[in-house]
């Protein structure tokens, strides 16, 4: 993951332009550094929104194999533990910001 990091922040100040201003010379590189920082963040986001919704559908599936296991008697004692697994998977995904 550093390395991919380390490669845009590289890529990105190269292909950026370098602005030598005389007050403040080094404004390119902070637009440059905020851009990446904010790059950063939206991909971060996007993937705790993945995250999130792959948490809800197989907590979603865990309860719903879990009641059919329950139901059928084939397994009571594992459908109960799988139902119990995807409730608190559930409140977890739920309790996550």
């Amino acid at each position: 993951m550093r390395v991919v990091v380390y490669s845009l922040l590289l890529m990105l100040l190269m292909v950026t332009p370098l602005l030598v201003e005389a007050q403040d010379p080094f404004s390119g590189f902070e637009s440059a550094i905020s851009e990446l920082t904010q790059s950063i963040v939206n991909i971060l986001n996007m993937l705790k929104e993945s995250a999130l919704t792959i948490g809800r559908v197989l907590a979603g599936t865990l309860i719903a194999l879990g009641v059919v296991l329950w139901a059928s008697d084939i397994f009571t004692y594992k459908g109960r533990r799988l139902i119990l697994a995807g409730i608190i998977l559930l409140i977890l995904m739920e309790l996550i910001p």
